[in-house]
């Protein structure tokens, strides 16, 4: 019998199955008092329960109750409506190795990163231990300004949340391991440092100037992305780069409906955390260009992009997941 399996039959026994169901329910019920919005994950899973699940997070306990009575749903908390910047401090991956041997981890890297920087401190916030043995440090998120999602943009293991993404609640289990408040940790986010929101919303590095790229250029910077990351990270730049080949070779009609559809799943990838947000966009503007759009209206190919990437935000993609 699989772990999952095991999980699975535990999950049928009544009295495990009401606890557990009890636990998330709790857990949902404290999240919305303390203002963030819940959205139900699939038993055991981290994939959304609803569509366009952030448009229908919640805090309204009775729709908690009705949703978490149910099953016991694992839980998402929405971080644009919510206000939160989660940092995800993860372990490597197989084959994922770092250029240094102190870092070992987004925790080492995150502290190489404030030993960098003049005057950074990591300031104590809401931190929860998750099944793989990282850690989400979760931040309030700045009035007024854009924070994205990354993934390995800030360094070595580190994605992060903002809008456009959730974080996994306490009390979720996976192959029946919980995400846990970590030991003496705050129950309340305090706000994202000045520090940590400079490089999060740092501004990628602009296409080469000089006219439009050629679709060679595009292509080897895409080829380059695949061979980076995590499987699920390589997968989804394979999925980027396919979409922007496609683009960047065409010559004739359908060229816009067709970027609007590749910035569509790239969002969907931006939304699941395997493809960072601004260099999505980045390349996905680079195969326009070499497709010939935006020669004389750029601001066409940013708007057209913005239109698919909002699209695809609300509509998470994993390996596995349907397109």
């Amino acid at each position: 019998m699989t772990v999952r399996e095991e999980v699975q039959a535990v999950l049928h026994r009544p009295t495990t199955l009401r606890s557990l169901r009890s636990k998330l329910l709790g857990s949902a019920l404290r999240y919305a008092e303390l203002g963030m919005y819940v959205h139900p994950l699939l038993v055991g899973a981290k994939e959304p329960r609803w569509d366009r699940w952030e448009e229908r997070a919640t805090r309204d306990p009775e729709l908690i109750e009705r949703t978490w009575r149910r099953a016991p749903f694992n839980i998402g908390v929405a971080c644009g409506p919510s206000g939160l910047v989660a940092l995800d401090l993860d372990l490597p991956h197989e084959g994922e190795v770092s250029e240094s041997p102190e870092i070992v981890d987004g925790m080492t890297m995150l502290d190489a990163l404030s030993a960098r920087t003049p005057g950074a401190r990591i300031t104590p916030t809401l931190t929860v231990r998750t099944p793989s043995g990282g850690r989400h440090l979760i931040y309030q998120a700045p009035v007024d300004t854009q924070v994205r999602n990354t993934a390995r943009t800030l360094g070595f293991c580190i994605d992060t949340r903002a809008a456009g993404g959730y974080i996994i609640g306490i009390g979720s289990e996976i192959d029946g391991v919980p995400y846990l408040l970590e030991d003496g940790s705050t129950t309340q986010p305090t706000v994202l440092p000045e520090w940590l929101l400079n490089l999060v919303t740092a501004a990628p590095t602009p296409p080469k100037a000089g006219g439009a790229p050629r679709q060679a250029d595009v292509v080897a910077r895409l080829r380059e992305m695949t061979r980076q990351g995590t499987r699920e990270q390589r997968w989804a730049a394979g999925i980027l780069r396919s979409e922007c080949d496609e683009l960047a070779a065409m010559t004739a009609g359908g060229r816009n409906n067709r970027l609007n559809l590749a910035a569509y799943r790239a969002g969907q990838l931006v939304a699941a955390g395997l493809v960072d947000q601004a260099v999505a966009e980045e390349h996905l503007t680079e195969a326009a260009q070499a497709a010939g759009l935006g020669v004389d209206t750029p601001r066409e190919v940013e708007k057209t992009i913005r239109s698919g990437m909002t699209a695809g935000l609300a509509r998470p993609r994993r390996m596995g997941g349907a397109a």
